[in-house]
């Protein structure tokens, strides 16, 4: 029987070769014409099925649960009850092996990893398969697990501040430094580096008998010791910045250095995030731009986190756009307005290019002469750097959206009266505005507005919610993957429902928060969500991302073909896309949809 027994398919994988002969010599075949009853209601089961060929249906009175094809294993939870709950009958001729029940037993308690493969939940299993994927492997994500430690850290150069720059400078060559921590006017700590004295010197002329306490301040930018050196990149690309400062508590653990960084990390990120900002021509930029493909490719396929890959290239995407905004808005202008993202860019989600999704907020009588030509030129750039106009106009060159502060909030209060189709779905997408550049003090009067505006307004979020339950997973009526031939649709059938749904629970709730992930844990921390279900949620969305990425590095467009899939990737997607269905469901009865 070993012959036709696939020990390698998980969770049989992780079995030692003890434990593989123990199984092997208890295997049996068994076979069902079609329309025989396999299992009853309330059968003490004989063991576990695996179909060699043929499909069985799990079914109960007036109730269809499912059905069951080639290599799929039944009935699971009546090995650990000892009853069967429902009926199982072959729809056809049926082959199975069978692992009678007292070994299935025996074998998951000598072997927790398979107990654990059947009694885990869709979280807990997407973790299995990532730790499979990654056996043997020594890749970035080994550095994306890594934590900020006492010995990554410079040891902190604390000084008063009436420390001459003289003496500063002495103070950093004896301890071998090239930054110091001060008290600045209001008592917090500020940071001066070997380049801010260089400056305070040479460029404005002080004295080397100035004290410290006449420059100007600069904000930290730090994280508390044991946070994850990712982490720490990614603060550094944002604010395009060397060092950070490491807490611990509320005392200095010390200064992590972006060299120390880059020594852990391989990839050519900050690199890129640096050729960005010291781009000086839309040339420039656009070779820049042109690379940012390969980045993802190569993140990708060192086993970069599905979560920590969004947040980076989201980052580059963020500086990729922002330099595009500050080569071609006049410097007098851009401080005062504020660029949006919005759609999958504003919730940070965007790994390849899309459409572009913006929107620009103006203070109060602003005077921009050439505004609309300055606008259609950033808009004709973005189409340089890789992202398509928006079908539905989305974008600054349409001045429906670009507005001033009060004029938003005003065409907020419109759309929930009208409340018409189109209304509805201006809400939802000005919903995850994002602000990537200018002034963003000018959001959150608005975002706030928006949330005001709909908290109370359950009919509104009825109405709104309404197509995240209109398209289907792509399950048969069996509860099987479908065989479509072009590939499953999971952007339709899987992420738009969860995202959208989330979208809408998170402005019920008056969430700020823009991205899927982040709303879920705002979402469940505020009981809005159980933990375990949103841990669900959260490991579904991070599944449908990383099938359809890979899909589309493969060349193809993002429909994932199911062929192409492991036995255990498609188990992991079946159950993703049934916690959407049920999503679905439960959003149907907390909003009280009429069908």
């Amino acid at each position: 029987m070993t012959t036709l027994f696939n020990f390698a398919r998980p969770p049989f994988d992780c079995l030692n070769a003890e434990a593989h002969q123990r199984l092997a010599q208890s295997l049996s075949i068994c076979y069902f014409r079609a329309g025989q009853v396999v299992l009853n209601t309330g059968d003490v089961p004989p063991g576990l099925y695996l179909i060699i060929k043929g499909t069985v249906e799990e079914s109960a009175p007036h109730h269809h649960f499912g059905d069951y094809g080639v290599d799929d294993l039944f009935d699971v939870r009546a090995q650990f009850d000892g009853r069967c709950r429902h009926n199982f009958t072959a729809l056809e001729d049926t082959l199975c092996q069978l692992i009678p029940r007292h070994t299935f037993l025996a074998l998951c308690e000598q072997t927790p990893a398979l107990a654990s493969y059947f009694t885990a939940n869709l979280a807990e299993r997407q973790q299995q398969q990532s730790q499979r994927e990654r056996l043997g492997q020594k890749n970035l994500a080994e550095f994306i697990l890594t934590r900020i430690e006492p010995d990554h850290l410079q040891a902190p150069l604390v000084v008063e501040n009436r420390l001459s720059l003289l003496a500063a400078t002495e103070a950093m060559v004896a301890q071998g430094t090239d930054c110091l921590l001060y008290p600045a006017h209001d008592g917090s700590l500020t940071l001066a580096t070997r380049k801010t004295l260089l400056h305070a010197l040479t460029l404005k002329g002080l004295p080397l008998t100035a004290p410290l306490s006449v420059l100007t301040p600069t904000q930290l930018i730090g994280l508390p010791l044991e946070s994850y050196l990712f982490d720490a990149l990614l603060l550094m690309t944002r604010h395009r910045i060397k060092r950070l400062v490491v807490w611990r508590g509320n005392e200095v653990a010390g200064i992590l250095q972006l060299t120390q960084v880059l020594g852990l990390f391989s990839t050519h990120s900050h690199v890129l995030t640096l050729r960005i900002a010291r781009a000086d021509s839309l040339p420039a930029l656009e070779a820049v731009a042109r690379e940012q493909q390969q980045l993802t490719r190569s993140l990708f396929a060192q086993g970069i986190h599905t979560a920590f890959l969004m947040r980076l290239i989201a980052t580059i995407n963020e500086q990729l756009i922002a330099k595009a905004f500050a080569l071609l808005i006049p410097p007098e202008v851009q401080d005062k307005v504020c660029l949006l993202m919005l759609g999958s860019e504003g919730r940070g989600e965007q790994i390849q290019k899309t459409d572009q999704d913006n929107a620009l907020i103006l203070p109060a009588g602003l005077h921009w002469p050439d505004q609309q030509a300055d606008l259609a030129a950033f808009s004709a750039l973005l189409e340089r750097l890789g992202y398509p106009p928006c079908p539905g106009r989305v974008m600054v060159n349409n001045p429906n959206w670009v507005k001033e502060v009060n004029e938003w909030q005003q065409e907020i209060e419109r759309a929930c009266v009208n409340a018409g189709e189109a209304d509805l779905l201006w809400l939802a997408t000005l919903a995850d505005a994002h602000p990537i550049a200018g002034d963003r003090n000018l959001l959150p009067p608005i975002a706030s507005k928006l949330r005001e505006q709909l908290a109370d307004r359950r009919d509104l979020l009825a109405e709104m919610v309404r197509p995240a339950v209109a398209f289907h997973a792509p399950l048969t009526l069996f509860g099987r993957l479908e065989r479509a031939p072009d590939g499953l649709d999971l952007k339709r059938g899987g992420l738009f429902p969860l995202v959208h749904g989330i979208r809408m629970l998170a402005l019920e709730a008056a969430i700020l928060e823009t991205s899927t992930l982040g709303r879920i844990e705002a979402l469940v921390a505020c009981d809005r969500l159980s933990a375990s279900y949103g841990s669900n949620l959260a490991e579904a969305f991070r599944l449908f991302i990383r099938l359809r990425l890979r899909s589309q590095l493969k060349g193809g467009d993002s429909r994932v073909q199911i062929g192409e899939l492991s036995h255990g990737e498609r188990d992991l997607l079946r159950q993703a896309l049934h916690q959407v269905k049920k999503f679905q469901q439960w959003l149907t009865l907390h909003f009280r949809l009429r069908q």
